[in-house]
């Protein structure tokens, strides 16, 4: 019961998230360089309260759910997609699966938030480097994953007894191997977009994220740069960050719902 509920909770709030990523314009009060006074508190004209150029903050959140749901989901994907590459090449008893595995374990090694500042430094803070930055450097700990689980499926009786009978490795990887990853692969997407979304925002925060994108993370840095801590406009420094706190919490409601079903990989995020 008490996992039912936390899945309803978990995907209301996801279903909240994508229609405000969908259509912005039909939830936010104002329009998004609708301007007012700078600095209002919170009230019952801006929820929210307004920012340093009087625009309405709850009308920012609003419309940088896109932004921010965009770069944790598509940054999940493509780490998906290249833990399962790489994982399914480093099974492989041959050079290439030899160097799969030494990438891998090279890659797992360094530490993600230091060398993503460093080189965020280097390239175009845009969407499109945020998301590739992300997931390459996000791909190791699944493809470790991938690479376990389908090392065990090759020692099962049915794997082999499918050998034995003549089947083509195509056919075995795509009708038998990869069904029985589905566990592994739903379980790494939830965990990839909370990992994705954090580190969007970690670096969104230090100013390394898309100013003509602006996510929530980069609303925090605004907030900090433009003096909300000075003028104690809390309301403008925490609200980003509780929007950022509910998305991740959905995802991990979900989660929670299916433990019974998924074997969970704890990662630390």
């Amino acid at each position: 019961m008490l996992k039912r509920i936390l899945f309803i909770i978990g995907s209301l709030l996801i279903l909240i998230f994508i229609l405000f990523s969908l259509f912005p314009s039909a939830f936010a009060p104002y329009e998004l360089k609708e301007m007012d006074e700078p600095w209002l508190k919170c009230s019952k004209t801006h929820l929210l309260g307004t920012n340093k150029l009087g625009y309405d903050i709850l009308t920012e959140i609003i419309y940088g759910t896109r932004e921010t749901l965009t770069i944790g989901v598509t940054a999940s994907i493509l780490a998906l997609a290249l833990g399962i590459i790489f994982g399914g090449i480093s099974c492989e008893n041959n050079l290439f699966g030899r160097l799969s595995t030494a990438l891998i374990n090279i890659m797992a090694m360094v530490p993600r938030l230091i060398t993503l500042i460093v080189l965020s430094t280097f390239f175009y803070s845009s969407q499109s480097v945020m998301i590739l930055l992300i997931a390459i450097f996000s791909f190791a700990p699944i493809a470790k994953v991938i690479g376990a689980r389908v090392r065990m499926l090759n020692h099962e009786s049915f794997i082999e007894s499918l050998n034995i009978q003549g089947f083509s490795k195509m056919h075995i990887l795509l009708f038998h191997i990869i069904p029985n990853l589905k566990d592994v692969i739903a379980t790494r997407f939830l965990l990839g977009i909370n990992s994705s979304i954090m580190l969007e925002a970690s670096l969104s925060f230090l100013g390394f994220g898309d100013i003509y994108h602006p996510t929530w993370g980069t609303m925090v840095n605004l907030a900090y740069k433009n003096g909300a801590f000075l003028r104690r406009s809390f309301n403008y420094l925490l609200s980003p960050g509780l929007a950022i706190m509910l998305l991740s919490l959905s995802f991990y409601l979900i989660l929670l719902a299916l433990e019974d079903n998924f074997d969970v990989i704890k990662e630390k995020i």
